[in-house]
């Protein structure tokens, strides 16, 4: 009679085979992954190490490389050299010295503002200056230098403006400038802007707007007189001429209407005059003889 199939000899030894072959297997496996993480911990760790550091490298690289290029400035970039160029009035010498620039002095961080400021400031018919540093040791200085275009009354005596009514110095006579009456001058000094009273202030405006035109037009070297005495109008002497200007406005405008008038031909050759603005608006009255 066969045996009840649960029960054949030999199925208990088969399951404890089976199950140690199993066990064996897992404690393998297991053994496998162990190792595969001991490797990648190994490994992880100096990228990790590698990674925190990098930036700091970089940062330190760039530190030494700036601080390289600084020292090879201080050291090498040493002025030896000073020109001057578009200098009429003042000599190389004088403008070198207002500069404060000093041979051996770093060209690197020669602050040109500071420069400019130092030369206009001692220097009154000084209107611009232009720095150019040259490498490794040299420096220009291009002045573009004023010219005197008034003078002005004031209690220590006339004194020399330019067109911007900058004061250049006092009145010594030798220089042909605009003579204006009706302004004076207060607390004068080279170099300063022209200051007056109060009651001036709307005079001085026109005066300056007056000038500034005349520059422009290259008129200043004809012109002798500027008369800002009349309540509403302004007169001045041009060459043979007197001519009658409205008390502020369009100064180009107006000066451009006494332009065509003496190039009209109704105005005789050699004729002086006075060439009066105040009549009508938009028109020049001649008016023969002073």
């Amino acid at each position: 009679m066969p045996e009840p199939e649960g029960k054949r000899p030999g199925s208990a030894a088969n399951s404890s085979v089976t199950g140690k072959r199993e066990d064996s297997r897992v404690e393998r496996q297991s053994w496998k992954e162990m190792i595969l993480v001991a490797r990648q911990r190994r490994h992880s760790r100096p990228r990790r190490r590698r990674g925190r550091f990098s930036g700091l490298y970089k940062v330190l690289s760039i530190l030494i490389v700036a601080a390289a290029v600084a020292l090879a400035c201080v050291v090498f970039f040493r002025i030896n050299s000073i020109e001057v160029a578009g200098n009429v009035r003042y000599t190389a010498e004088e403008i070198i010295e207002a500069s404060g620039i000093n041979t051996g002095e770093n060209l690197i961080s020669l602050s040109r503002s500071r420069v400019s400021a130092a030369i206009c400031t001692q220097l009154p018919y000084v209107e611009n200056v232009t720095i150019k540093k040259v490498l490794p040791d040299g420096v220009v200085l291009k002045v573009e230098e004023r010219v005197a275009s008034a003078t002005v009354d004031s209690a220590e005596g006339r004194w020399l403006i330019s067109a911007q009514g900058k004061l250049l110095e006092k009145d010594n006579g030798t220089i042909q400038a605009v003579n204006i009456i009706g302004l004076t001058a207060v607390g004068p000094y080279p170099g300063g802007m022209l200051q007056v009273a109060e009651e001036e202030q709307n005079t001085l405006r026109y005066v300056a707007a007056l000038l500034a035109e005349l520059e422009i037009r290259g008129w200043l070297s004809q012109c002798t007189v500027l008369d800002c005495t009349a309540a509403t109008s302004m007169t001045l002497d041009y060459g043979i001429y007197q001519v009658k200007l409205p008390r502020g406005g369009d100064y180009g405008y107006y000066l451009r209407l006494t332009e065509s008038a003496l190039a009209s031909g109704k105005i005789p050759d050699g004729v002086g005059g006075t060439l009066d603005l105040t009549v009508a608006e938009g028109k020049v009255n001649f008016r023969p003889g002073k």
